[in-house]
């Protein structure tokens, strides 16, 4: 779905220098179904400022709060992120997707 939302594009400004004209006029979203639906799923998750989002996603229980922890219901999700995203996570959580990263690698 396409939307223009005055509010939601005042909210994002602040990604974009808080200049107002610098942010899309419109972005495509989809609803939790639809992802819940889809064959495969890849989230990506970069850098320190969504290192609590992911440890809320990975490490806790499906919860509305953090949307994207549905994807532990998912049966072909994938999360790929990088150090800083990885920040949050408590070291045996880092362990073991390195660990199965590791045994997938070969």
């Amino acid at each position: 779905m396409l939307f223009r939302s005055l509010d939601t594009i005042k909210a994002n400004a602040r990604f974009f220098d808080n200049d107002i004209s610098k942010v899309p006029q419109t972005s495509l979203t989809i609803g939790v179904g639809t992802v819940m639906d889809a064959v495969e799923v890849l989230l990506v998750v970069s850098g320190l400022a969504k290192a609590r989002a992911l440890q809320k996603v990975v490490e806790e229980g499906v919860n509305h709060m953090w949307t994207a922890s549905c994807l532990q219901l998912h049966s072909h999700a994938l999360i790929a992120c990088d150090d800083e995203a990885a920040m949050e996570l408590k070291v045996a959580t880092v362990n073991y997707f390195k660990e199965i990263e590791s045994r997938t690698a070969h």
